[in-house]
């Protein structure tokens, strides 16, 4: 099965709003059917549940503010209810917390600007509290760091321009700073490289139009260069170009 979201009302020839689920073989939209009445922008699975974020305020029958959590066998939503004040545009899975990063000022019952980290059993907020200054798109999650994409000028306690590490126990950022000069609005990472795309034109000390390979320790450009001539978005393990 392969879970979408986006801006979409049909897809793999069926009425879907926003979010589907397709068949890997055939591309067909099978029978879960959340049936959000907004954007999708975020989706994340863990176990037996879906996590979506996005521009919605009910989804899988149920009233829920820009986060939640879907059953991946009905599509209903389940009790799962952080309850987000603004869009939720991004979200990773570490263990029993979940990440969320976004337009928001508050979620799981307590202040926090852009960025947040949510017990996967209660939705409460966790006391991490990383206070972006500016949007986060983009997270992606280890057991000991999160890297973090975004349209900020400081996170963690630090000044870090579009792009930042923090430490996954404190929310503090790390000296890693690639200094993207743009915006970064999706992450990937495979071992010790940290994949960037955005609207950036120059990052980790290189000129690099709009994606690059980042070393995970020093936080330069490797020498990875597919210089994209329009932003490029990288999300998990598949990149797409616009």
């Amino acid at each position: 099965t392969v879970y979408v979201g986006g801006n979409f009302t049909s897809i793999g020839g069926q009425i879907r709003n926003f979010i589907a689920a397709l068949d890997t073989t055939s591309g067909a939209a099978t029978s879960w059917n959340p049936n959000a009445n907004g954007q999708v922008r975020a989706l994340a699975v863990s176990g037996a549940s879906v996590y979506a974020g996005g521009t919605f305020s009910s989804i899988g029958g149920q009233t829920r503010d820009y986060v939640a959590a879907l059953d991946t066998t009905s599509g209903a939503a389940t009790p799962w209810n952080p309850g987000a004040n603004n869009t939720v545009r991004t979200l990773a899975i570490s263990g029993s917390l979940i990440y969320a990063g976004g337009d928001f000022w508050a979620i799981g019952g307590r202040e926090r600007y852009a960025i947040a980290a949510l017990n996967t059993s209660t939705g409460a907020a966790t006391a991490w509290n990383a206070r972006a200054q500016g949007l986060v798109y983009a997270l992606a999650a280890s057991t000991s760091r999160i890297y973090v994409g975004g349209d900020f000028l400081s996170i963690g306690g630090e000044q870090r321009s579009g792009i930042a590490c923090l430490d996954a126990a404190s929310g503090n950022a790390s000296s890693w700073n690639p200094k993207a000069n743009g915006q970064v609005r999706a992450l990937a990472v495979s071992g010790s490289t940290i994949y960037a795309g955005g609207s950036f034109s120059a990052i980790g000390g290189r000129s690099r139009n709009s994606i690059a390979a980042l070393d995970a320790t020093s936080g330069m450009s490797t020498a990875w260069n597919p210089n994209a001539e329009k932003p490029a978005y990288v999300h998990n393990e598949a990149d797409f170009v616009y």
